[in-house]
């Protein structure tokens, strides 16, 4: 009989993402056709949206799959409705629920039968070790202790992200002149080549207090002839000071850094950080920027945004040089004059 709701709980994103294309493959074979398909995030729910996918047959397939994705987030009213729906699931359809989280709403868990739950665990540290070493080794490479030490520091703690550093960097390898095994020189040789600056490449110079590098990795950014770089750019700053804000208002509230850390927040979802170069550098942002001061700086951004999107690509730089200057000189506060050189 055909499992029509699925449960993955976790934050080990890399199995899950197999799994899930797992029962993918599973429902073609046994449907013996494509499948329309749907992917739905919380604040996408809130008309219904989901149950119309989930309970109108479709004239161009025989099956749908349904993905509900940060089911953490959802409200009361709609974990009953979903609730209500396992109860009596539609035979046309497969309803898969994900969530980083390991503990959802009680009420959705005890819906969902045992046998068709499943929890990813991150990986441990002790396992991390030996999963690079047995990656590289399928693939017919050898990679020295240093350098896997180097590249788990480069990752997030879950495997999709492992694989798909380790599948770059093997095609990095093979396609070169390289021989022997790959070592730490190797590594960083393959980050100067494969890297690219944004937003989270920037942010760790703004977290140290450092303009000069800030602006060298602007003008890297604007470099790369992407006419969407400048909002992006300041989209994506935004959001790490509104994280560092979270960090900085726990704190304050009493709580501990490591506590902050995985307690953090951006506009109410939950954006913990894990990873040691993560927190290093969340860790320098805090000495450098108070909570007042992040609170202006997200002020600057606001306005920044806006003078973006008005700007021409010739003022473009300077707007976004300007943005920097009152972020890492002037810590949110305005400027004393007008006017502003480029560096």
């Amino acid at each position: 009989m055909r499992t029509k709701v699925h449960l993955l709980l976790g934050p080990e994103t890399g199995d899950k993402e197999l799994l899930l294309k797992q029962i993918r493959d599973t429902l073609r074979k046994e449907t013996g056709s494509d499948l329309e398909m749907y992917r739905f995030y919380p604040f996408e729910t809130e008309k219904g949206e989901i149950f119309v996918a989930l309970n109108n047959n479709s004239l161009f397939s025989e099956h749908r799959l349904v993905i509900l994705s940060q089911a953490d987030n959802l409200n009361a009213s709609m974990v009953d409705a979903l609730v209500g729906y396992i109860a009596k699931p539609s035979d046309t359809a497969t309803l898969v629920i994900i969530s980083g989280e390991l503990y959802i709403s009680s009420k959705l868990m005890k819906a969902v039968p045992k046998e068709h739950t499943k929890t990813f665990y991150e990986l441990f540290d002790n396992q991390k070790f030996g999963w690079v070493q047995n990656f590289f080794q399928k693939a017919g490479l050898t990679i020295t202790p240093d350098a896997i030490d180097l590249l788990l520091s480069m990752v997030e703690n879950n495997t999709q992200e492992l694989r798909t550093i380790a599948s770059q960097l093997t095609l990095f390898w093979k396609t070169g002149d390289q021989a022997g095994p790959i070592n730490e020189d190797d590594i960083q040789t393959y980050i100067h080549h494969s890297r690219q600056e944004d937003a989270f490449t920037l942010f760790p110079y703004i977290a140290k207090g450092d303009l000069k590098a800030s602006i060298a990795s602007l003008h890297a950014i604007l470099g790369s002839g992407d006419s969407s770089s400048g909002i992006l750019l300041v989209a994506g700053i935004l959001w790490q000071f509104r994280r560092l804000l979270s960090i900085q208002e726990q704190v304050q509230r009493g709580a501990s850094e490591y506590e902050a850390f995985s307690g953090a927040k951006v506009l109410g979802k939950a954006s913990s950080i894990r990873s040691p170069k993560d927190k290093t550098v969340y860790h320098q942002a805090r000495d450098t920027y108070s909570r007042e001061e992040c609170r202006s700086i997200i002020t600057v951004l606001a306005e920044a945004d806006i003078a973006t999107k008005e700007a021409g690509s010739e003022m473009l730089p300077i707007v976004l040089e300007r943005m920097l200057y009152r972020i890492v000189s002037c810590k949110g506060r305005p400027l004393s004059s007008v006017g502003f050189a480029t560096l």
